[in-house]
């Protein structure tokens, strides 16, 4: 069984690239781990955002980190490539190379369709990965050819062998990934698990600063949940902030799943014209939307109109604001008058000041029982947080706190 060595150095080539691209990833999912409130340079906002998906709960198979499969992988497959690259009779590297690279397809297949179908979201670092797997793979088939197609050959140098490696190793990376995938541990319940699952988060989350929910609240925002309820997270937000907007599907969820939850809106527009702490307008529209806001509340749908906005982020001119509300049966006329009046504005305001002195510079911010956490949380981060802060209600309570 002859072998090209300069296929062999292609491979070789590839397969470092591969680790390379799969060490930088590590890299940003480490940091992402590490720090929930970390922006990656691949974080383009948007449907383009590496911290959605590697901050996933997709972004581990089995309890290991998808790039680190990837890296050990690239790794293996350099080794493999080297005595075909000197000019060896490789025999079973090449048979192992061929698997390694049809299953490395396989697997990013899966990861592919989760980022697109489930997820939503594109990672630069994921899609660059599946552009070296996917030359990896052409460089390396054609090796298939090189083997013996004679039966009386030992089964590892056949032909056929290396075919049905080839096709068996992706099968089973497809199977296996979307197995792991769909797989879901049982969530957790108490500190004790949480630590251990993650407890870089326990760390980092434990050691946020703390406000006192006097100085957030003054009993006349917009609040769903319990009044009495053990947790209250209290969020400055923007209409049109594109992270904002992701963290809205899962605040909801969170208030509707849980009855120990109160959620409590505050505006916080990253824009001039309302906001005299930004010297420019980040988001030109989100002070006016958040007054619309405050007019759909005084005809009793604040909290409609407000998953109408989270829902159209990307389309708050007036507008469209109009038709939001005609959408929702709104009396159109009153909604006008309050939107160009100034205490409407004024309202906002004082939302936004009492955002700057509490440390605000960012949206979303979320202080959950007053622990401030900039930007938004992954669904299983605000889960862990809600246990954090319940053992930690339930221990102050024991000691006699109030």
């Amino acid at each position: 069984m002859s072998a090209s060595p300069s296929r062999h150095r292609v491979a070789l080539a590839v397969a470092l690239a591969g680790v390379a691209l799969s060490a930088l990833t590590v890299f940003v999912h480490e940091r992402i781990s590490a720090d929930p409130g970390y922006t990656s340079f691949c974080n383009l906002g948007g449907a383009i955002n590496c911290d959605v998906v590697l901050g996933s709960r997709y972004g581990r198979m089995l309890g290991v980190p998808v790039e680190g499969l990837a890296l050990t992988t690239f790794a293996l497959g350099a080794v493999l490539a080297v005595p075909g690259a000197l000019g060896a009779c490789a025999g079973l590297a090449d048979l192992a190379l061929l698997g390694l690279a049809s299953a490395s397809v396989g697997f990013a297949f899966v990861l592919g369709v989760i980022m697109a179908a489930v997820l939503h979201h594109a990672c630069l670092l994921c899609l660059a990965t599946d552009v070296v797997i996917a030359a990896w793979f052409v460089t390396v088939m054609p090796l298939a050819g090189r083997f013996d197609p004679t039966l009386s050959a030992a089964w590892w140098s056949r032909r056929g062998a290396a075919r049905t490696v080839a096709a068996a190793a992706m099968v089973f990376a497809v199977a296996g990934g979307t197995l792991a995938a769909v797989r879901r541990p049982p969530p957790a319940t108490n500190l004790a698990e949480v630590r251990m699952r993650d407890p870089q988060f326990v760390d980092w989350y434990t050691g946020l600063p703390v406000r006192s929910l006097r100085e957030l609240t003054a009993g006349e925002e917009h609040a769903k949940g319990p009044s009495d309820a053990a947790i209250t997270i209290v969020e400055f937000s923007d209409f049109q902030c594109p992270h904002c907007a992701e963290a809205f599907p899962d605040l909801r969820k969170l208030v509707r799943s849980r009855s120990d939850v109160r959620l409590v809106f505050r505006h916080y527009p990253l824009d001039s014209s309302c906001n005299a702490s930004l010297p420019v307008p980040l988001h030109p529209n989100a002070c006016l939307a958040a007054i619309a806001a405050e007019c759909a509340g005084d005809q009793g749908r604040f909290w409609e109109y407000h998953d109408v906005l989270f829902e159209n982020h990307e389309h708050l001119e007036r507008e469209s604001l109009f038709r939001y509300a005609r959408e929702l049966g709104l009396d159109l006329a009153a909604f006008r008058v309050c939107l160009d009046d100034p205490a409407t504005r004024a309202r906002v305001g004082q939302d936004v000041d009492v955002g700057n002195r509490v440390g605000v510079n960012s949206t979303p911010t979320l202080f959950i029982n007053g622990r401030a956490v900039a930007g938004k949380l992954d669904r299983t981060y605000y889960d862990y947080a809600l246990i954090i802060e319940k053992e930690g209600r339930e221990a102050h309570a024991a000691k006699g706190g109030s």
